[in-house]
């Protein structure tokens, strides 16, 4: 089996990494699967919200009290994330501006995994039987290196 790269994994020129191919066949299930819950409009904003708040009633503060405006920059956060897998620089670029942004308004790096498992739970949730765990699986690889870079952009703001 041949290695290749990680549609978020950024290579840099002159890296060896720049050299391994990027696995096109995952950026197809990651889409296939982000499909599925996109399907339902900002629904996975929704009960990732609810989920957060229940989970850590703490955080409530740290957003606004109307979610609408909050859940569709959640949405197309992901939709960026998912229509750059194939450009990794332009996801970069992005996710750094994210996370320090997001460093701004309070955010620290524990925060990232309770994300990363409420958006699996919720993707899990909308998705039903259509979304196989092995899916769900490499939606949480994802969303850990997304928040690995976020969390890196923060550290040097």
């Amino acid at each position: 089996m041949a290695v290749k790269r990680h549609p978020v994994a950024v290579a840099i020129a002159g890296d060896p990494l720049s050299r391994v191919p990027l696995d096109t066949e995952l950026v197809e299930r990651l889409r296939g699967t982000y499909e599925i819950v996109r399907g339902h409009d900002l629904r996975l904003a929704e009960v990732f919200y609810a989920r957060l708040f229940s989970v850590a009633p703490h955080l409530r503060a740290m957003f606004p009290s109307d979610l609408k405006a909050q859940s569709a920059k959640l949405i197309a956060a992901l939709d960026a994330v998912v229509r750059n897998f194939q450009d990794p620089h332009a996801n970069i670029a992005a996710l750094s501006d994210l996370g320090r942004r997001h460093a701004g308004y309070g955010v620290k790096p524990e925060h990232y995994q309770i994300v990363i498992d409420l958006l699996i739970e919720s993707m899990r949730e909308i998705g039903g039987a259509a979304i196989p765990e092995s899916r769900l699986s490499e939606w949480r690889s994802a969303l850990r290196l997304i928040s690995d870079q976020m969390i890196a952009a923060a550290s040097t703001r």
